[in-house]
């Protein structure tokens, strides 16, 4: 029986580790940088080998982490709640959880993690690089920035040692948004024309080269061209993931058009060392409008493959969190009620409050920990002090405006992301939120590793 094994990087909480088990992969090594989220790892793997029996004892055990003891009895009710509902599923139970530095991790010691002889036995590599170099909201230094703009090269680096059937590769949208230098040689000899070697670039860019080969047959007499392309990051990495000789293909893929109450663009690349084809995922949910289901440019409007009789509506984010009430408020009223996000400065395009009856806006990294629901609404002065910069005052210039309002649970946060909302989480409510907003949601990524297997499946030499 064909493994779908799979050895994860940049793990983080796990959300692209559950939505890839949920379509049939096992997790054989999951490598994480940070010590709280590992533990958010090793801890749902165990609980999830807990039986009923002893779950009161996990989860006694959970209430005298460091993290927890400064609860509130409110919070602390609400958590063992929460992980007394969990589900029958048991994730991550081959993955031994790697904690540490990819850059200082060689490929040999995953390999041997993985429990596997050859290096290409393994099916896939996946995981999402810490993307803060080419988000829109970060300082957009693209793969130049020199803390953490190198580590896709890291990746690039795994798939390279270990040869797996197939990689994903998940990144902000951003990718295709920034700006970026793209050096690019040409070479006299056997007219090969493509980026330079990542390697290269940054030597280059660090005053170490002067001179350069043409990375196909080695010759030095080549030109080469610099400019400054927009989506010149994807170009750079896709360049370096063919080189190694993968078949690309990469998408843009929103996570509310598979059933996400929260809309959240993610830019995947799926690669093939085979050089199998493969098709992306048919979204399963799509926009509504005033005048119904919005359409799909890439499927008919009438007929048994239309966009109105195979798509639903988007789910809202009062009908995934709080269609039952809120555990404060009761019953919330949409047409009073928004979603805040609390004290956080904006320019005056860009806005701080949502109504409920629709997806929530992406939970960025750092803003999960700032969502509040409002019951009564936001009025329009506090408003304007979280847009100062824009309509000529300062937040601190005017009165702090009373606002009932109730800061997103855990639970909450995790069923926006399509978590099992059981789900445990180690840290601070910080580092919690951080690990929430930063994932992958495993609905969006059970759609890719759905399609995966059924490309593989297909394209696989029959017996």
């Amino acid at each position: 029986m064909k493994r779908f094994t799979l050895l994860s990087l940049f793990a983080g909480a796990g959300g692209l580790d559950l939505g890839l088990e949920m379509a049939g992969f096992e997790t054989l090594v999951t490598n994480e940088l940070e010590p709280h989220a590992c533990e958010t790892l090793r801890l749902n793997k165990k609980m999830c080998a807990t039986g009923d029996g002893t779950l009161d004892t996990f989860i006694d055990t959970v209430l005298k982490q460091r993290c927890y003891q400064q609860m509130t009895k409110e919070e602390s009710a609400i958590l063992v709640k929460r992980l007394q509902h969990r589900s029958r599923d048991k994730f991550l139970q081959s993955a031994e959880v790697f904690e540490g530095d990819i850059r200082q991790i060689e490929s040999k010691q995953l390999l041997e993690a993985c429990r596997l002889e050859e290096k290409n036995e393994l099916f896939c590599v996946a995981g999402g690089p810490p993307c803060q170099p080419f988000s829109r909201a970060g300082k957009r230094q693209a793969v130049d920035d020199v803390k953490n703009g190198d580590l896709f090269f890291e990746f690039v680096r795994v798939v390279r040692d270990l040869r797996p059937r197939w990689f994903v590769f998940e990144n902000v949208k951003g990718l295709l948004l920034t700006k970026t230098e793209v050096l690019t040689t040409t070479c006299k000899t056997c007219n090969y024309s493509g980026p330079i070697p990542f390697r290269t670039r940054i030597a280059w860019g660090r005053g170490e080269a002067e001179t350069f080969s043409c990375p196909q047959c080695g010759n030095h007499d080549v030109t080469v061209n610099s400019q400054l392309t927009r989506g010149g990051s994807l170009d750079i990495i896709l360049a370096e993931f063919e080189r190694i000789g993968y078949r690309c293909y990469h998408s843009i893929l929103n996570a509310a058009d598979f059933g996400a109450p929260q809309i959240r663009d993610r830019l995947f690349i799926v690669g093939s060392r085979d050089h199998l084809p493969f098709t992306w995922p048919a979204p399963t949910h799509r926009e509504v409008t005033k005048n119904g289901v919005k359409p799909d440019p890439q499927l008919p409007l009438f007929g048994p493959n239309s966009t109105l009789s195979n798509l639903k509506p988007w789910q809202t984010m009062y009908d995934a969190l709080w269609s039952h009430g809120h555990f404060r408020y009761g019953m919330l009223d949409k047409r009073k009620a928004v979603l805040w996000v609390k004290n956080v400065v904006r320019p005056h395009d860009e806005p701080v409050t949502w109504h409920l009856d629709r997806p929530s806006p992406t939970i960025g990294a750092h803003q999960g920990a700032k969502l509040a629901v409002a019951p009564e609404g936001v009025p329009e002065a506090q408003l304007k002090r979280q847009q100062w910069h824009t309509r000529g005052n300062r937040q601190g210039d005017t009165k702090p405006v009373l606002i009932i309002h109730a800061y997103l649970s855990d639970e909450e946060l995790l069923r926006l992301q399509t978590f099992p909302p059981w789900w445990y989480l180690h840290g601070t409510r910080m580092q919690r939120a951080l690990q929430i907003g930063n994932a992958v949601p495993p609905v969006l990524a059970r759609a890719v590793g759905t399609a995966i297997i059924e490309g593989d499946n297909e394209g696989s030499p029959k017996q």
